[in-house]
């Protein structure tokens, strides 16, 4: 147990990612059904302050951490360990994306639902090749940074927050994932459960290995996945802008 944990700005800091950020999210969810459209400059913009903006956020934990002098093991900066304890559940994890993904790309029906959330939802989904280095930046530092803050920092805060309950394991892992789901409300409703039992089964590997490691790398490996199924599905669907008042 962490004698300095959790201070008074770590109540701070979990109160802005956990209450605060989420909420902002959420209010700021795409309204109405009008598409809009980035150029491939504007996207690699995004991508770009999207990485430094996640950065920001996972330097911000590691520094009051280390501030405090705790150890980064105890953030789940570390080697996972317990292997038998712990691959089933990535591997259920695997399975289970899989095969919703499948699901999701064996009608044509299905594509089109997909295709016209993502214009509606997440236009800024790569839909190029050459928009790739810099959306693979921004997969990685959400695997890195999102994953510190919200299952390694919110899992600890909340683990010693309701360590008086006898579901403090659940509150640990579920308060975080659904912090996370909601900062990601501007995908619509269905993203957000989805993305929350992702959260879900990210924060048990997270116990059981007692690293970060696997779970970050699951966490690229989806968001990467993404961009590359809009760039299959949506690059025949961009449509070019007729003057500057298509751009957002």
């Amino acid at each position: 147990m962490m004698d300095n944990f959790p201070h008074w700005v770590d109540h701070i800091i979990a109160f802005a990612f956990c209450v605060a950020l989420p909420l902002y999210a959420a209010r700021q969810r795409t309204k109405g059904t009008s598409v809009v459209y980035f150029s491939s400059d504007q996207k690699k913009q995004i991508f770009i302050s999207g990485s430094f903006s996640l950065f920001v956020m996972g330097a911000i934990v590691v520094f009051v951490w280390l501030i405090f002098t705790r150890p980064l093991a105890e953030l789940g900066l570390t080697q996972p360990e317990n292997f038998r304890s712990w691959w089933w559940l990535a591997i259920i994890f695997v399975l289970v994306y899989l095969f919703d993904t499948v699901i999701t790309l064996t009608s044509k029906k299905s594509i089109d639902e997909s295709i016209e959330n993502w214009k509606k939802r997440t236009p800024f989904l790569p839909t190029k090749n050459s928009e790739l280095p810099e959306y693979f930046l921004m997969c990685f530092s959400a695997g890195v940074f999102e994953e510190i803050v919200y299952r390694g920092y919110l899992i600890n805060y909340c683990w010693y927050l309701f360590e008086w309950s006898n579901y403090q394991q659940m509150l640990a892992v579920v308060l975080p994932a659904l912090a996370f789901s909601v900062a990601h409300f501007y995908q619509g409703a269905k993203a957000v459960l989805k993305i929350f039992f992702l959260a879900v089964f990210f924060g048990y590997l997270l116990i059981y290995s007692g690293s970060l490691l696997i779970v970050m790398i699951l966490h690229f490996l989806v968001d990467a996945i993404g961009g590359l199924l809009s760039i299959k599905y949506m690059k025949d669907q961009v449509q070019q802008p007729d003057d500057e008042n298509n751009f957002l």
